[in-house]
C-alpha cells in the first residue's frame, strides 16, 4: 500500500517545489467520495480479524470483494467523465482499477500472484488458506496472468509489496491528479494577484 502511494506523495512533492499551492487540493471536488470510503470499509472488514476466518466471509468474500472493486470503479468513472481538466487523471486510475477487477474476476475472486515475485519482496509467499485472503498463487491455469501482481516493489520501500499494471496505472492516475490539483492552486493564486492589482477592483474596494 505505502509503495502504491509513494507516486502520489512524489508528486505532491515537485508540484510545492514546482511553486503550487495546497489552495487547489483542498478545494478539490471529487464526486461520490463516500462510496469509495464504504468500498474500502469493507474490504478492511473483510479481509482482517474477525471476519476473516468466518466460514461465510471465506466462501462469499471474494465476491462481495468485486462488489466494492465495481464501485470503485464506478466512482473512478464517474469523475473521468467529467469536464475538469483532472478527468484524464482519474480515466487512467479507473482503467487501473478495471483491469485488476476483470482479472479478479476470472481468476475466482482472487488477484493471482506471482510465486517469484512475493519471494523477492518478502522471501516467502503470504498465503494463509485458513483464513480469507485476496490473493491466490499464479500458476498454469491463471487467466491473464501477466496482469496479475508479478513486480516486486524496490526494497528501499518501506512495507513493501507485489504489484500489477492494474497497481501501476491507478498510482500513476492519483499521481497525476495530485501534481496538476497542486498545480492548479498556483494558477488560482496568480489569478487572484492579477485581480487584485487590477486598478478597477481597487476601486471597487474605495468605495466600500
Amino acid at each position: 500500500m505505502l509503495g502504491l502511494l509513494a507516486p502520489a506523495a512524489i508528486a505532491l512533492l515537485v508540484g510545492l517545489i514546482a511553486g503550487g499551492s495546497l489552495r487547489g487540493l483542498i478545494g478539490a471536488r471529487f464526486r461520490a467520495w463516500p462510496a469509495i470510503g464504504l468500498a474500502f470499509a469493507v474490504e478492511l472488514a473483510l479481509y482482517n480479524p474477525p471476519l476473516d476466518r468466518q466460514a461465510w466471509a471465506i466462501a462469499a468474500g471474494p465476491w462481495i470483494w468485486m462488489i466494492a472493486r465495481l464501485v470503485i470503479v464506478g466512482v473512478l468513472v464517474l469523475n473521468g467523465s467529467s469536464s475538469s481538466r483532472s478527468a484524464w487523471a482519474w480515466r487512467i486510475a479507473a482503467a487501473g482499477v478495471a483491469l485488476n477487477t476483470v482479472v479478479i474476476a476470472l481468476n475466482g475472486g482472487h488477484m493471482p500472484q506471482s510465486p517469484e515475485a512475493a519471494l523477492a519482496a518478502w522471501g516467502a509467499s503470504p498465503i494463509d488458506s485458513a483464513r480469507l485472503q485476496n490473493i491466490s498463487v499464479m500458476g498454469p491455469e491463471t487467466r491473464l496472468a501477466w496482469l496479475g501482481d508479478v513486480f516486486a516493489e524496490p526494497a528501499w520501500l518501506p512495507r513493501r509489496n507485489v504489484v500489477s499494471v492494474g497497481d501501476i496505472l491507478l498510482a500513476s492516475g492519483v499521481a497525476f491528479w495530485m501534481y496538476g490539483t497542486i498545480v492548479s492552486g498556483r494558477q488560482t493564486r496568480r489569478a487572484l494577484y492579477a485581480v487584485r492589482r487590477d486598478p478597477t477592483y481597487r476601486d471597487l474596494l474605495r468605495t466600500r
